[in-house]
């Protein structure tokens, strides 16, 4: 009996411990079975959607883009002269000539240095570097009271002196020719010659002199004063107012003598030869439409500096423009 209470006592024992552990075990063996769901959390409203246009992706920077500098070509600034072409400009020339007192004093004794100016119109025509200038000038040779003394002749015999009295002036007919050398891209170094012709007119005034020690208005180096014999034989023998007080004198030189021209026996010039060799200068071409130059020379009138200032005629003249080709090409 305490046997059958054993074994029922351990029956009971299994028993209890398969109702305590079986869900578990099944839950977690028997797949057919689902587990029991776990509480899900509140459910969570979706945003609504946003209609978003579709961007490309941006594409990697690009470089700067490299500035050219803007062309000269065709512009007032573009001063190229095209190899071959004839470039024309008009325009004004101011030109001062000196006569320096030694090279009169090459001819004769006193003198002074003298100074005329020149005011003229130009054309350049211009091509390959190479100007062929012709002008129109008009020129002014006047000067005032200048006392003379023949050359290495003595100066105590006032036959040996005269005063001369110019209102000279003339209109030249010239041309330069000018080759040039660039020194920089506005700036061009000339050298060349000059020759023309011109027409005098006005007149030379002659007048012989006796010595004057009160009020001669002409004063020598050696401070020996004159004044203008107004008649001839005035002041007596040897006063430098006779004939026979000049030599080979036929006419009286007397009451502000004026002296005829070649064409009359005389010795005023009627023409005058321009001759200017060298010459040199510089030529600034700061635009298209302008040049100006700066010159020296020397010419049978003595030294000179110049200036000239010239309009471009090639926008004015323009290129002559290329006709259209109306032709159908064929193929």
């Amino acid at each position: 009996m305490r046997a059958n209470q054993t074994r029922f006592a351990s029956a009971s024992a299994f028993a209890l411990a398969i109702v305590a552990f079986a869900p578990q075990a099944l839950a977690q063996s028997k797949p057919g079975k689902p587990a029991a769901p776990a509480p899900s959390p509140p459910p969570v409203e979706a945003a609504p959607p946003v209609d978003v246009e579709a961007k490309p992706a941006p594409a990697s920077a690009a470089p700067p883009a490299v500035v050219e500098p803007p062309s000269e070509e065709g512009s007032s600034s573009d001063v190229t002269e095209k190899p071959g072409k004839t470039y024309y400009y008009i325009g004004l020339r101011y030109r001062m000539n000196v006569v320096p007192k030694f090279m009169i004093n090459l001819f004769v004794d006193e003198g002074a240095t003298v100074f005329s100016n020149t005011l003229g119109i130009e054309l350049d025509m211009r091509k390959d570097g190479f100007s062929f200038i012709p002008a129109v000038s008009y020129v002014e040779y006047g000067t005032g009271d200048i006392l003379f003394k023949e050359k290495g002749k003595p100066s105590e015999i006032s036959g040996n002196w005269s005063n001369i009295n110019s209102s000279l002036k003339a209109i030249y007919i010239t041309a330069d020719l000018l080759w040039s050398s660039r020194i920089h891209k506005n700036v061009d170094f000339e050298y060349g010659a000059g020759f023309g012709l011109g027409i005098l007119t006005g007149g030379l005034e002659t007048s012989w002199v006796y010595r004057d020690p009160t009020n001669g208005p002409y004063v020598a180096k050696d401070g020996t004063r004159f004044s203008p014999c107004i008649s001839e034989g005035q002041g007596g023998a040897n006063s430098g107012c006779n004939k026979v007080d000049h030599q080979n004198s036929t006419v009286a030189k007397v009451n502000h003598y004026s002296e005829p021209s070649w064409a009359n026996g005389g010795s005023k010039p009627n023409v005058f030869l321009h001759l200017a060799v060298p010459q040199f200068g510089l030529r600034f071409k700061p635009a298209k439409e302008f040049e100006g130059r700066v010159g020296i020379g020397f010419s049978l009138t003595g030294f000179w500096f110049g200036l000239s200032g010239n309009y471009g005629l090639e926008k004015a003249l323009g290129d002559k423009a290329q006709p259209h080709s109306l032709a159908t090409p064929t193929h």
